[in-house]
């Protein structure tokens, strides 16, 4: 079982004397019966203890001393620094123990609410590894891997066919009371959204206009810019990945659309968000007079973009890079594929095909979680010891015979790290944002030697699957693959051929 390390503002809250909200109680509770254990850092004692009011600070520390401890590092001030960022005060040092911590291996996650740490976490490259409440509680109870509702696609409408009680807009009136008459506007005024409804409510909204240079805040250039309005997806939902599949959405309209940019304003209280939208190039350009941050994405629509530079080509996603260096065919079993993939089974047999498509290969009306994400994560059995960054990968469905699913080609990403998986604490660490997969699931497979773990950038789906037929009488391929296949040379350009022109987004 994994190892969580719980920072101050997750530990006071549920230790305190006041009512603890319902998301920690479930934290705590759902830990330890998943069989996760929970700690505390010396880092947090040395925090409770800077608390000026005596009689809080001596209850907090007595009730912090039932959990382990987590000492502090090896390291001293200067090498903190040096590997987690500057150190101006004590709480910044005892963030930078926290995630030396982190680092090490000592824990296998961080639940913090703190954003400030999170950002630090996402610098240092640890931030799947740093998570919200909302987030672990996602982990924890395996949402990330399997969501039991059904839903339609993302469908794009005027606001006014959306019903004005909708439990979603409750939240966002909370958060800004204006809300509701600026929505009332949007209805009058005929604004488009993107919207994922179930078969009573909406699950995620984006409601988005066009903008030009002279209307859009400071920091936001362009003559043609795309304004992400609102982007909420519903309580009932987190763990869906509904608000990067809708953010792929957006990006992939701009992209094309052949705007120069595309902003949204956020709340600093908004972590996740504001993580997600930074690892896709939104930049905090200004900051409005209600507090609000502004975050904007330029395209650079003349930037050759090389594949191997994999943080340049996920800033510009989905813009595709000009030169690749060597390219991955992937056999994926049907059940994983249809996961990974949702909507590419319904392109390679007579079936409707919807957003939560269900797992054809097995035949049955279970619902497989999609992973909406646009960084996703494949585990599979191979031989091939390293893929390096910026590698080009076409995804191979297998066939599946009894539901008349032919073997193809039918989604491309680019490989951004590969690891050897050795133990479930390591899996955990690499896939607990973006898996497909149960965790009990996981504990299976890593049962097995020689368990990878493949993380990728999703562009897209091939508008006209690469039959086997065809993969094998142009030369990609000499058979069925049964393990990863290597594509270079005049290979390579003849994939890079196939499937230049010939993506879209689902």
């Amino acid at each position: 079982m994994a190892k969580f390390l719980l920072d101050t503002n997750i530990l006071i809250p549920v230790e305190d004397a006041r009512a603890t909200p319902d998301s920690y109680a479930s934290l705590l509770r759902d830990l330890q019966a998943k069989g996760h254990t929970s700690h505390v850092h010396d880092a947090t004692l040395a925090d409770i203890k800077r608390d000026q009011d005596a009689a809080r600070r001596s209850i907090s520390l007595s009730k912090a001393a039932k959990y382990p401890r987590i000492k502090n590092s090896w390291r001293d001030r200067s090498a903190l620094t040096k590997e987690f960022g500057e150190i101006r005060n004590e709480n910044d040092l005892s963030d930078a123990h926290i995630l030396s911590a982190l680092y090490d291996g000592i824990v296998d996650a961080l639940i913090t609410e703190d954003q400030g740490l999170h950002t630090r976490a996402h610098r240092r490259g640890l931030g799947q590894k740093v998570l919200t409440v909302r987030q672990a509680l996602d982990f924890i109870n395996g949402t990330y891997a399997r969501i039991d509702y059904v839903l339609k696609s993302v469908s794009r409408k005027f606001c006014y066919e959306l019903r004005p009680t909708d439990p979603i807009f409750d939240s966002l009136i909370s958060d800004y009371p204006p809300f509701a008459s600026w929505m009332e506007k949007c209805r009058r005024n005929d604004r488009e959204c993107w919207v994922v409804e179930d078969d009573s409510s909406i699950a995620a909204l984006v409601i988005f206009k066009d903008e030009s240079s002279d209307e859009t805040p400071s920091g936001v250039l362009g003559d043609r810019v795309l304004k992400l309005c609102t982007f909420k997806v519903s309580e009932r939902y987190r763990g869906g990945r509904l608000g990067e599949q809708l953010l792929r959405q957006a990006m992939w309209f701009g992209y094309d659309g052949g705007y120069d940019a595309a902003y949204l304003t956020v709340f600093p209280k908004q972590i996740a968000l504001r993580e997600l939208i930074q690892s896709f190039g939104f930049r905090n350009v200004s900051e409005q007079a209600n507090g609000e941050l502004v975050y904007a994405k330029h395209w650079d629509r003349h930037l050759k973009l090389d594949a191997s530079d994999v943080v340049r080509v996920r800033r510009n996603y989905p813009a595709w890079p000009a030169k690749f260096h060597r390219g991955l065919i992937v056999p994926v079993r049907p059940g994983y594929h249809d996961r990974l993939f949702p909507e590419a089974a319904s392109r390679l047999a007579d079936m409707p095909g919807d957003l939560f498509a269900s797992a054809w290969s097995q035949g049955t009306p279970e619902r497989s979680s999609p992973s909406n994400s646009i960084r996703k994560v494949y585990l599979g059995y191979t031989p091939t010891a390293t893929i390096e960054p910026g590698t080009l990968v076409a995804f191979y469905r297998s066939s599946d015979n009894e539901m008349g699913v032919k073997s193809a080609v039918t989604a491309v990403g680019i490989a951004e790290r590969y690891d050897r998986i050795d133990e479930y604490e390591q899996a955990v660490a690499i896939v607990a944002k973006r898996s497909v997969y149960t965790n009990e699931e996981l504990e299976v497979l890593v049962q097995k030697p020689g368990l990878k773990a493949l993380t990728f950038l999703f562009y897209g789906y091939l508008k006209e699957p690469l039959l086997r037929a065809d993969l094998e009488g142009r030369g990609l391929l000499d058979g069925p693959p049964q393990s990863f296949v290597g594509v270079s040379g005049d290979r390579l350009k003849l994939l890079e051929q196939f499937v230049s022109g010939n993506l879209e987004a689902a």
